[in-house]
């Protein structure tokens, strides 16, 4: 009798132990993601939006208008997204599957005049709060709101022209 109890506690405390665990790998498994979807998106915007007539004076001179619509086109495709507002250069999209909640996306542009040409920085920043897949973790986050998880990406592009 003493082995079953031991047999149930030990069961017990193992899915205690490793239901967080698997919870944090599906986690980083949606920051892996949500980085791809970055660097991929702002790659295509990144190609499409530069003007080509400053090309000849090693100006890397981009339309943000452009940057933007391509970058969330790419983005929405990626990430089975539907586009909610956008103000500014924020983008605020919402999910079609529910992986996510309201996932936003805030583009900076930076223009520097350096001595090799214009250079324009793009900083890209998205956050969305993480919706737990396993029910442990839903129940942690019902008893105690605090837990609410951020998935959080920032990438910093410099976009140059070399001869």
């Amino acid at each position: 009798m003493r082995l079953i109890a031991y047999g149930i506690l030990f069961v017990t405390l193992a899915s205690i132990i490793l239901v967080p665990l698997i919870e944090l790998a599906v986690v980083y498994r949606e920051k892996i993601v949500l980085d791809s979807a970055i660097r991929n998106a702002s790659r295509v915007a990144k190609d499409r939006a530069l003007q080509t007539e400053g090309i000849r004076d090693l100006n890397a001179d981009i339309d943000e208008e452009k940057f933007k619509t391509y970058f969330s086109e790419a983005f929405r495709d990626v990430m089975n997204l539907t586009a909610s507002s956008s103000a500014g250069n924020t983008l605020t999209y919402k999910s079609t599957d529910g992986r996510y909640e309201t996932l936003t996306v805030n583009l900076q542009f930076d223009e520097l005049s350096k001595p090799e040409g214009l250079v324009t920085e793009v900083k890209v920043r998205a956050e969305a709060s993480y919706i737990f897949k396993t029910k442990l973790m839903r129940t942690v986050e019902e008893v105690n709101p605090a837990v609410n998880y951020q998935l959080v990406t920032e990438r910093e592009y410099v976009l140059t022209v070399r001869n």
